[in-house]
């Protein structure tokens, strides 16, 4: 039975989209956007060299020489759906049907003549997306920056973005040095202990009224999981870091392990208070050779038993442990669950979660769409396969007698639009 969701709004969850004034002005050559995210994994993985990728992304240089070289491996991966995902972008944004050499040159030359002011519209227009929470990323925009800065952006372009918070900023403190850029940066007072250090994180909250949720993607350098250190373990190890004579030592160590701990704890509390909700990447990691137990969902589980007042999205559908993901969601009316980067991971993985959530779950705890990306196109055909994947489920789902019609449709605006509504925008 088919079931017609293309006129239900989104709610994008999660991005990572740069600027569009940076777009317009910076970004706008096809592989130097394309070879920086997702694909890029797949790329590596198919043996394209991390410096041969580096060059590939050069603007300097030719693009048709440059895709000469890439071709190969782009046949390599055009069946995953990263790149099912830019094929789709490049057919309904650019009526280019496929990228190769014959292709390649017009492609680059529109979506170099698409980067324009109110591109970003234009395009969530066409996808149906209203809004995106949206988490900056710095170094996209200054390349001498290795880390983030935690206040929010304001909104680029005005009134379509929400932003986050950047959580793991404030409690992964990588070095000494970049402990001090980033004091500097937040505060014209000095911060000479843990506790001053606190003060600065309660400012942050303080000075972000507009933001949407405060995101956590420490799994990247450490595990989810935590201990519960005391105030005094925690300014022992802060003090032994910041004051330290070999500072780089101790913070790839288990001795600034405490502060870390302490950090996290905190900016639950802190998020709680300011009613934020906490979004948490769990699951796969984005590029090649990384500790994925370090993001098993079930690390968490300590802190969903503590903080029951806390509201925490667990991101990216746990993948691979989609089913302690699910069962989380089940067990803990704390916890929220977001598909955000799924359905470019695996439509087939993201169909199956969406069948058990629907079958396990209260309706207002799932959210079906983040895009997961820097660049706008990537969102958009993130966005076509999300939809499509949607409502196979719901057209199956119908099929097998748990919905009617119209039940279906209401379960895909709760999930796409309402949901999100309910958590990230703020309820005057």
């Amino acid at each position: 039975m088919p079931i017609d969701i293309s006129n239900i709004p989104m709610i994008d969850t999660h991005e990572h989209l740069v600027d569009e004034s940076f777009r317009v002005s910076r970004e706008n050559d096809i592989l130097s956007m394309f070879l920086r995210h997702y694909i890029t994994t797949d790329l590596a993985n198919a043996g394209l060299s991390n410096g041969k990728i580096q060059e590939l992304r050069d603007p300097g240089r030719p693009l048709e020489k440059r895709w000469v070289y890439l071709e190969p491996f782009w046949r390599k991966v055009t069946h995953t759906a990263y790149a099912r995902a830019l094929t789709i972008a490049m057919r309904d944004l650019y009526d280019i049907p496929c990228l190769d050499q014959e292709t390649i040159a017009e492609a680059g030359r529109r979506v170099t003549d698409a980067s324009q002011p109110g591109l970003y519209r234009k395009v969530f227009h066409k996808a149906g997306i209203e809004s995106a929470v949206v988490h900056d990323l710095d170094s996209l925009y200054d390349e001498n920056k290795t880390w983030n800065t935690p206040l929010p952006r304001p909104s680029d372009p005005p009134g379509l973005f929400m932003k986050v918070i950047k959580g793991s900023d404030l409690l992964h403190i990588r070095s000494q040095t970049a402990f001090f850029d980033t004091v500097t940066r937040l505060s014209e007072s000095p911060v000479h202990s843990l506790q001053d250090y606190l003060d600065l994180v309660d400012s942050v909250f303080t000075r972000s009224p507009a933001a949407a949720a405060v995101k956590i993607g420490h799994a990247y350098s450490r595990t989810l999981a935590s201990t519960r250190p005391t105030f005094h373990e925690a300014e022992q190890a802060f003090n032994q870091l910041i004051f330290s004579a070999q500072p780089e030592e101790l913070a790839s160590g288990a001795a600034v392990r405490p502060l870390e701990d302490y950090l996290w704890h905190y900016i639950i509390q802190q998020a709680t208070l300011h009613n934020l909700p906490i979004q948490i990447h769990t699951g796969l990691l984005e590029g090649s050779y990384n500790n994925l137990d370090n993001a098993n969902p079930r690390h968490l589980i300590p802190l969903l038993m503590e903080y029951k007042e806390a509201r925490f999205v667990l991101f990216h559908g746990g993948y691979p442990w989609t089913r302690d993901f699910i069962a989380l969601g089940k067990m803990f009316p704390n916890v929220w669950l977001d598909m955000c980067w799924m359905w470019v991971i695996s439509p087939r993985a993201g169909r199956g979660m969406l069948h058990e959530m629907i079958e396990t779950l209260p309706q207002n705890k799932v959210t079906a769409f983040g895009g997961d990306y820097i660049f706008v196109e990537g969102t958009y055909g993130h966005s076509v396969l999300a939809r499509q994947n949607i409502t196979r489920v719901l057209e199956e789902k119908v099929t097998e007698g748990w919905f009617s019609e119209d039940e279906a449709c209401q379960y895909a605006q709760a999930v796409m639009y309402d949901n999100a509504r309910q958590l990230y925008v703020k309820q005057v």
